[in-house]
């Protein structure tokens, strides 16, 4: 970032943040070479990151993204007898199966590339904070000087 007066030293937190942000993003795009003896792997596209589920023995399908946000239900016609309580426990069945098969291929796919989430995930945890400080400095500072400003 560019030199300047930081007095809350929100500049730095968020050059840190970007940094931890950047090294995640390497290490999951990471590609071993043949020169570590191992074959090329392509990064996982977005299919790979999806969960697809059942419910009621087939009649209900889900299909989640990435981190379980619902893309596609779908539900055999059949099921309109059923009534709205069978239905609902039949998509939320679909629903729970899909989330817990994302969760799975994450889970791979997070080991696969080496990633130690929960430690990146407690340093941006620490950045968070340490810029959420500075920024209340900064708030503070700001009131000050407008309080300053008003007397005169």
């Amino acid at each position: 970032m560019a030199s300047g007066i930081d007095p809350s030293g929100l500049s730095g937190s968020l050059e840190q943040a970007m940094r931890l942000l950047s090294q995640a993003s390497g290490a999951v795009t990471a590609q071993p070479n043949e020169a570590d003896g191992q074959h090329d792997q392509p990064v996982p596209d977005a299919e790979q990151m999806v969960g697809r589920g059942t419910g009621g023995d087939g009649l209900v399908e889900a299909e989640v993204g990435a981190f379980g946000a619902l893309r596609t239900l779908v539900i055999d016609p059949s099921l309109s007898r059923a009534g709205t309580s069978t239905i609902a426990e039949y998509v939320l069945a679909a629903v729970q199966a899909a989330q817990a098969d994302e969760r799975a291929r994450r889970a791979d796919l997070t080991a696969a590339a080496q990633v130690d989430s929960t430690a990146l995930t407690e340093q941006l945890e620490r950045v968070s904070q340490e810029a959420f400080r500075g920024f209340q400095q900064m708030i503070g500072d700001l009131d000050a000087a407008t309080r300053r400003m008003d007397r005169r």
